[in-house]
């Protein structure tokens, strides 16, 4: 009762549903919510689609915040990693974890900015939801985590609203180099709960992502279409969810 309580006393910035019947409550507009629902409706979807067997892999959570899709991945697979910098968010998670009486998930503190790659943590399916806009180095985030990444990886961010190609000069005026995508540069919020770890972020065009990702061993690559019901930015390509798959 007393942490049900701590929860219901709690601004939370997911609403989850309770086990009386209730949701949390939230400062987020209404109008922006959907992106949470939109984002868990496609990661159920791509887990139902592609991973077969989930119930026996593992998967992480990469900047878990406050475990709403730790949470939505513990529903399928055996154990499940949320990695996480804010205390306040790891805290809340690991609270709203324990209310729901979820008991295959596990929260660690991590700056993914910072973290070098470990041969000994990996998971068969990686969660990269609503971070790489938020990064100040977001090609170290993703190769991390595609290092991390068994098999399967699924990414959600907001994207640079133009694909930009062409040719750049390299030491002389002919010999030239392709252009595989931008990264543009925006202030970011350290101080808020969503921000990164700088005040500094890189946000990719969608080409230059899967560049990348193409480059971090997945071979299969699909950017998932909107859908009736998704949030705006979905329908407006300025946020995509990608999945990609290794061999």
């Amino acid at each position: 009762m007393q942490h049900i309580q701590m929860v219901k006393e709690r601004v939370w910035f997911y609403e989850f549903d309770l086990p009386d019947g209730t949701r949390t409550s939230t400062n987020i507009p209404a109008a922006i919510l959907p992106i949470h629902t939109s984002r868990r409706d496609k990661l159920i979807n791509i887990i139902a689609e592609h991973v077969s067997g989930a119930g026996d892999l593992t998967a992480f959570d990469l900047a878990s915040h406050e475990g709403y899709y730790s949470i939505a991945l513990a529903r399928h697979f055996k154990s499940v990693c949320g990695f996480e910098i804010r205390d306040s968010s790891r805290e809340a998670a690991e609270l709203i974890t324990k209310v729901l009486g979820v008991e295959n998930v596990t929260y660690v503190k991590a700056d993914l900015q910072e973290m070098p790659f470990d041969p000994d943590r990996t998971a068969d399916f990686i969660l990269l939801y609503g971070l790489l806009y938020h990064m100040e180095d977001p090609i170290h985030v993703l190769r991390l985590a595609s290092r991390m990444s068994r098999k399967h990886i699924l990414v959600e961010t907001q994207v640079f609203p133009y694909d930009v190609t062409g040719k750049i000069e390299d030491g002389h005026y002919d010999s030239l180099r392709p252009i595989e995508g931008v990264f543009g540069l925006t202030p970011d919020y350290a101080a808020r709960r969503e921000g990164g770890s700088t005040d500094i972020a890189l946000v990719p065009s969608l080409n230059a992502l899967l560049f990348l990702l193409r480059n971090f061993g997945f071979t299969e690559l699909q950017v998932l279409p909107s859908g009736e019901g998704d949030y705006e930015q979905f329908h407006r390509g300025t946020r995509v969810i990608v999945y990609g798959r290794k061999p």
